[in-house]
């Protein structure tokens, strides 16, 4: 590879720059220049460029093998430990990238937030990051009927990690999508393994989430139902949800991958209904054959003669359009006795079970959990 010109590399010291030329595929490197505190040699391969780019980052370095102008900014880690951004800025192409690199303000970071990201990079890939189940249940039999799949960090130390622990981090880092993969493929994962233990468990059913950005990813209705398939599961044992918010980003686009879902036998269900601005008339044209209203009117029944109002309204119109109805956040036994006076088909909140571990969660399906719920009829 050749070396960046003199001239490049002055007017590169005299931008407080590195004049750079890096070749991923021949793992070359040939830096000039005199930017301070950006931790280079001169003799850094770039296998030594690359070791000291913050994990999270390294996926922004397939620019540099492409075609056309490069602007891109990661996270350096210095061997003190110090996180400098960066921005590299040139042209790309099937030699590397020839341009410069120049220092990008502070960012804030630590080596301590670095390290993070790159353990739950290494947790996604390695299966850490697992589907945890929270029952739904029958409230007219007082039994399980299913389960929603909540994405959960089971480090192998111990302890476990809500959402709320490591959601901004991956969303940083732009790994929401692998984590929907992952917590997908778990609960299809339990599910088929409860129905190989139990062949008598036909009418149990798993939900997972999906934003709108993975719906309307090219090959996820494809990939969602191959997953499906090889699971074994009959037509409506898994259930994919979609908050109402969500969904009415684009309306039209949901609706294709929507219907191509449906008709390979999985169950649609509009999740937290009452938080956006649609209606039930409006949705009509979605096909969506679940409807879950959202804990805030749930949670509010007992107390507020509003919301006891809108939740028996949204019942009997959504039974008006043949959907079934689940209510989250049911925290006191009143809250299910009301809900079932109002014809609501299903329940699921802390009154019956927070999320729980999948060997737990196959308990509940032998046992059922006593004094509130059997286990599937």
């Amino acid at each position: 590879m050749n070396a960046p010109g003199e001239g490049f590399a002055e007017a590169a010291r005299a931008a407080g720059a590195l004049a750079a030329n890096l070749d991923p595929e021949s793992g070359t490197a040939a830096l000039r220049g005199d930017a301070d505190g950006l931790g280079f040699r001169p003799s850094d391969t770039f296998s030594d460029f690359l070791d000291q780019v913050a994990p999270a980052d390294r996926t922004a370095l397939s620019a540099l093998t492409r075609g056309g102008r490069v602007d891109i900014r990661i996270r350096i880690v210095g061997a003190d430990g110090h996180v400098r951004p960066v921005r590299l800025l040139g042209q790309g192409g099937g030699a590397g990238f020839s341009g410069l690199i120049l220092p990008a303000g502070e960012g804030g970071e630590d080596r301590e937030e670095v390290d993070r990201e790159a353990a739950f990079a290494a947790a996604l890939e390695s299966g850490e990051v697992i589907a945890f189940h929270q029952p739904v249940i029958d409230l007219q039999t007082e039994r399980l009927a299913g389960f929603e799949a909540l994405a959960r960090w089971r480090p192998p130390g111990g302890g476990v990690m809500a959402p709320d622990d490591f959601f901004a981090m991956a969303n940083r880092m732009k790994l929401m999508n692998a984590i929907g993969d992952r917590v997908r493929a778990s609960a299809l994962g339990d599910l088929s393994a409860w129905r190989a233990a139990d062949p008598g468990l036909d009418r149990l059913w798993v939900s997972a989430n999906a934003t709108a950005s993975e719906l309307l990813r090219p090959g996820f209705a494809d990939d969602l139902i191959e997953l499906v398939s090889e699971a074994g599961l009959p037509p409506g044992r898994f259930k994919l949800e979609i908050n109402e918010t969500e969904v009415m980003r684009d309306p039209e686009g949901s609706e294709a991958v929507l219907l191509r879902l449906k008709a390979a036998g999985i169950g649609l269900a509009l999740d937290d209904f009452g938080t956006g601005y649609s209606s039930l008339a409006r949705l009509d044209r979605l096909p969506f054959d679940v409807i879950k209203i959202d804990q805030y009117f749930v949670r509010a029944l007992i107390a507020d003669g509003s919301a006891q109002s809108i939740t028996a309204s949204v019942v009997k119109l959504a039974r008006s359009l043949g959907m079934v109805i689940v209510a989250e956040g049911v925290e006191t036994a009143e809250m299910a006795d009301l809900l079932a006076e109002m014809g609501c088909d299903y329940a699921q909140g802390f009154h019956y079970a927070g999320a729980m571990p999948p060997e737990r969660a196959g308990r509940v399906v032998t046992e059922g959990k006593e004094g509130l719920f059997g286990p599937p009829a």
